[in-house]
């Protein structure tokens, strides 16, 4: 298992001391999300208490299910990101289905229920 855990860590760009440290799900580039594939992307910043916030929930959710494609992009350092996926206000969470396709965006802090629900809907968590 922790085999698995460090190869996927690995093919995500992320250290597992990242992870240990902090807490927080670490910031990937934007350049480095999987295009295909079924994700649900976090903008945020980290300056921002809400993304704090949020961040530690997919830390959680991400520590239990390595395999879950949680994704934080930080709009400070991303901001071709963040303008062409329209972000205003963050936190955002842009659910993308198995194509690409973007098919939801929520705006705001969500509980852990909350997220797994969405999560659920749009085919990202089981």
């Amino acid at each position: 298992m922790k085999r698995i855990l460090l190869i996927i860590t690995a093919l995500l760009g992320l250290s597992l001391s990242s992870f240990a440290e902090e807490g927080m799900l670490p910031a990937t580039p934007y350049a480095q999300v999987p295009v295909m594939g079924a994700k649900m992307i976090e903008f945020g910043a980290n300056s921002c208490r809400s993304c704090q916030v949020m961040d530690r929930l997919l830390y959680s959710l991400k520590k239990e299910n390595p395999s879950l494609p949680l994704f934080f992009v930080n709009v400070m350092k991303d901001r071709e990101a963040a303008a062409k996926f329209r972000i205003r206000m963050i936190p955002t969470q842009v659910f993308i289905d198995k194509t690409g396709k973007v098919v939801a965006t929520h705006i705001g802090l969500l509980n852990r229920e909350e997220l797994l629900q969405w999560l659920q809907k749009y085919g990202i968590a089981p």
